[in-house]
């Protein structure tokens, strides 16, 4: 006796396993789905999950430079003012939210980004260094200088914002540090590439959940070299 084909267990496994989506979209009724998978007849495509980002509002209302710190749960969670400076003010955009509430999260559903967004109306600060720290409980940890500066356009015409590309995971062992000039506001907006939470299993899902790419126009890094001639004009940079 042959085993029965169940082909909408086939399909919800395959858009699990190859599409990020979860397998239990429902596609619009005008949609036409090509079960044969030949290319005879367009093929709909589970749609990925356009990402909800992370945003926080870090102040320093004193006269001075202060650190800031972001993230880091495991280290920072009853640290005074979780990490950073005393005078910084750290506060998710979202008036329903509560920093705890956002330090506690990336430990328990950790997230990758695919880009931050920078903004400040002091220019100046949307340039400086962000240092990303990951750390174990070993005493091993591993810094990278995030230089923002990198990623600004000269054809961008909005100086007090910068999108950075940039792939970081944030998870209980992961904080992000940079200096917040005197009486400065900056805002920070992490875009997830994806988020791990174990919690979707239990409703059939994965537990990756993946995110579709921003639609935003970013400047590579520059990659900087040797003074060349190009088509009898001199150069410098690439």
């Amino acid at each position: 006796m042959k085993n029965k084909f169940n082909i909408d267990e086939y399909l919800n496994f395959a858009e699990r396993k190859y599409s990020g989506a979860n397998g239990y979209d429902n596609f619009d009724s005008n949609t036409d789905l090509d079960l044969s998978f030949d290319g005879s007849a367009p093929m709909a495509v589970a749609p990925t999950k356009q990402a909800a980002p992370y945003q926080v509002n870090v102040v320093n209302a004193t006269t001075g430079t202060l650190n800031a710190k972001l993230f880091g749960q495991s280290k920072y969670l009853l640290s005074t003012n979780f990490g950073s400076d005393v005078g910084i003010t750290v506060t998710p955009a979202q008036s329903s939210v509560t920093y705890v509430q956002l330090l506690q999260q990336s430990a328990s559903q950790p997230f990758e980004t695919s880009l931050v967004r920078i903004s400040s109306t002091n220019i100046a600060q949307v340039q400086a260094i962000l240092e990303v720290e990951s750390f174990d409980a070993n005493g091993q940890k591993c810094t990278i200088p995030l230089i923002t500066q990198s990623y600004f356009s000269a054809m961008q015409f909005q100086s007090g914002i910068v999108d950075v590309p940039f792939s970081v995971k944030i998870d209980a062992n992961t904080s992000i540090t940079f200096p917040v000039f005197a009486s400065t506001t900056v805002t920070l907006t992490f875009f997830p590439a994806n988020k791990a939470n174990i919690a979707r299993q239990l409703s059939g899902g994965a537990t990756l959940q993946n995110y579709a790419t921003p639609n935003i126009a970013v400047a590579s890094a520059p990659v900087y070299v040797s003074a060349r001639s190009v088509g009898g004009i001199r150069a410098i940079g690439a």
